[in-house]
Order: C-alpha cells, then sequence, then structure tokens
C-alpha cells in the first residue's frame, strides 16, 4: 500500500537538498542565470556536483523529490531533462527528448528512431525560451550510438513523465507559499487581502489542486519499484495521469496567483512571472496530453485490456466501471459484436 509520505531515506537527502539550494538558489541567482549565454548558473552545477547529485543512484521516488526540489527553486541547471537516460542507462548528462527538443547544456541526446533508442552529440542552434531557459533542436547526427531497443525508449518516456510532473509540482508549490505570503501582508480597507473570500478561495482551489498532483508523483514512483511489479519506471497509466494533473495544477496556481497579485503579477520586480513563465513554458514540451489521456480512457472502457491496470484506489488490477461508464461503453460493444 502507499504510503504519501516520502519515505525516510529520502525525506533526509531531499531535506539537504533544500537546504543547500536555499543558500545557493536565490531567485536573484535565477534572474542572474536569465541572462547568461546558456541559461545555466555554473556556480550551483559545480555546488550540486559536490553534494553528488550527478553520481546518484536512486530509486524513482529519490528522483522524483531531486526534481520537486529543482522545481521549488527554478535552479538553472539541465539535471531533470538528464535523469531518466542517468537512471536507465548509466549516462551522464545525457538528455532524453522524444520530440527533440533538448537544453543547450546538454552534452549529448538519447533520441527514438523506428522503436530504438540512440544516443548523439546533441548538434543545433540554441534559442531562449519562455522559461529563461535555453534550448536545442536537436539535428540527427552522423555520430550515433545504438544503446536499447523499444523496451527502454518506453521507460526513458515514461520515467520523464514522472519527473517533469514532480518539477512541475514543486515549482506549484513555491508559487503557491509566495502567494499566500503576499495575500497575508497586503493589506485593503484595514485588513490583509487573504482575509477576504474571493482571494482565499482562489488560493485554496490551487492548493488543492497541487496536493492531487504531488500524490500522484508519489503513486507514479511507489508503482515503479519491484515490489509493486515495476520494471524501474512508472506504470504508464500513473506516468500519464501525474504529468497531466501536473499541468492542470500548474496552470491553475499561475493563473490564480497572477489574478490576487493584481498588476503586481506582472512586474518584473516580482517573482511570479520567473514561477509562471516556467510553468507554462515546461508544460508545453513533451507528448500532447490531450492524446495520452484519450488512449487512458480507451484503456479504461475496453474490457480486454482493463484488466491490465494495477493499483488504482484499493483495486490490485483492473477497474469496476460506475454504472454511466457501462451505460456509455454497451452500444461501442454491441457495434464491435
Amino acid at each position: 500500500m502507499l504510503d504519501e509520505r516520502w519515505s525516510e531515506d529520502v525525506e533526509e537527502i531531499g531535506t539537504a537538498l533544500r537546504r543547500l539550494l536555499s543558500a545557493e538558489c536565490t531567485p536573484e541567482r535565477v534572474r542572474e542565470a536569465e541572462r547568461t549565454a546558456d541559461g545555466v548558473d555554473v556556480g550551483l552545477t559545480r555546488q550540486l556536483q559536490h553534494f553528488g547529485l550527478f553520481e546518484l543512484d536512486g530509486t524513482p521516488e529519490l528522483f522524483a523529490r531531486v526534481a520537486y526540489e529543482l522545481g521549488r527553486c527554478l535552479a538553472p541547471v539541465a539535471f531533470v531533462e538528464t535523469m531518466p537516460v542517468l537512471t536507465l542507462a548509466g549516462r551522464q548528462n545525457v538528455a532524453f527528448c522524444p520530440n527533440r527538443l533538448a537544453p543547450a547544456a546538454a552534452r549529448a541526446v538519447a533520441v527514438v528512431r523506428n522503436g530504438e533508442v540512440f544516443l548523439e552529440p546533441l548538434e543545433g542552434l540554441a534559442r531562449k525560451t519562455a522559461a529563461g531557459d535555453f534550448v536545442v533542436e536537436h539535428l540527427d547526427s552522423s555520430v550515433s550510438e545504438c544503446i536499447g531497443g523499444a523496451d527502454l525508449a518506453d521507460r526513458l518516456e515514461r520515467y520523464a513523465a514522472l519527473v517533469e510532473a514532480a518539477r512541475m509540482v514543486g515549482a506549484g508549490q513555491a508559487l503557491l507559499a509566495y502567494g499566500c505570503e503576499y495575500v497575508g501582508g497586503r493589506e485593503q480597507f484595514g485588513k490583509p487581502i487573504g482575509a477576504y473570500q474571493g482571494v482565499a478561495h482562489r488560493l485554496a482551489r490551487a492548493a488543492g489542486e497541487l496536493d492531487a498532483a504531488e500524490l500522484l508523483v508519489r503513486k507514479s514512483a511507489f508503482s515503479a519499484s519491484a515490489e509493486t511489479g515495476g520494471d524501474g519506471a512508472p506504470a504508464q497509466t500513473f506516468a500519464w495521469m501525474a504529468r497531466a494533473k501536473s499541468i492542470e495544477a500548474a496552470r491553475t496556481v499561475a493563473t490564480n496567483v497572477h489574478q490576487v497579485f493584481g498588476g503586481n503579477g506582472f512586474a518584473m520586480e516580482y517573482d511570479v512571472q520567473l514561477y509562471s513563465r516556467r510553468l507554462r513554458s515546461w508544460a508545453q514540451r513533451g507528448p500532447k496530453v490531450g492524446a495520452q489521456l484519450a488512449q487512458l480512457g480507451r484503456l479504461v472502457l475496453d474490457p480486454a485490456r482493463r484488466d491490465d491496470l494495477r493499483l488504482l484506489w484499493h483495486y490490485d488490477t483492473g477497474m469496476p466501471l460506475p454504472r454511466w461508464a457501462r451505460e456509455l461503453d454497451a452500444p461501442f460493444n454491441q457495434t464491435a459484436s
């Protein structure tokens, strides 16, 4: 059964990483990194190397927590994109880019072609994104090394969905905390604006969305472990759900925090735009969420494949459908027969 808390070892490393990032990755450092040639803070990268981050050999839960902490402080380092290849193929500083977009600071990329995974040096022109980082649309290289087949490609995609979702949830939680601090200190008509229901309800809704997304991230990591029958990467259903929910939550918190800040939310001297720009930019990278959710819906409604679902709610396998779903599915089954 899933423990809704981070495990003790993961919590210990996550807490230590948060202390380091609190000192070394301030909003001022994030702003400075935006003015560099590749959007990366070299000093922070060096500190994380001393911390041992790039040599970690941990579980999906640990890397999800690391991505969460990096997102929480908007760390200007090219590490989240390299986590899947580091974990599943043992290669450092190699970005996984199924859509051919890779951080400009990566040394190499892992691309999927014809069902196989190829390792290639990163080639292409860098461009700055709304997130303040630089990405390269990778061009096919004449130097290529096959490192795996369809199974590795599938695992990399699922692992990438997990850590991307965790990073967005971490950034969303930090933005929400920033918004709560603001509404607690800004007064109108003699009391903090956070005391007004119209403001409080916006932030409460954002908090609920983020909590749901964080739980899905943890459940996704839980499904990857050998103890639950996983293969080292999250189950596809949970990877899709965690990513979709994190994107929805990120958009909700960015919209609502901007609303409670009013015009100040668009002022460059406030940190709201630092978070919202990145959340929106990260959400647009990777596969289309709508297509993945449509596939998930078809899986749930397919009697022949439904029992392949694992760990949903308190069921080990399968998913008993509610009456409305059975009635909706009935005409399709009659047509098929």
